[in-house]
């Protein structure tokens, strides 16, 4: 499964890829909310896992934008 992460904590991010990543998945991180909604636009996941309060773009911009943009990729919002 690919997942993307996007989480500005640097200690939570690396801590939810790597027990991700430890199950078998493959998963990219990113930091801040535009990067994040730039890799869920651009990229195809089978799961977004998404903090609520971020840099640059909070994650529910990103999913009305990711969904204004019909991509339908699941989203767990941390």
């Amino acid at each position: 499964m690919r997942i993307l992460v996007v989480e500005d904590d640097p200690a939570s991010g690396e801590y939810v890829a790597r027990g991700l990543r430890e199950a078998g998945h493959t998963v990219d991180l990113a930091d801040n909310g535009r990067d994040g909604l730039f890799l869920a636009t651009t990229e195809s996941y089978d799961l977004l896992i998404l903090d609520r309060m971020l840099p640059e773009m909070d994650g529910l911009t990103i999913l009305r934008s990711m969904r204004a943009s019909q991509v339908d990729t699941p989203v767990l919002i941390l």
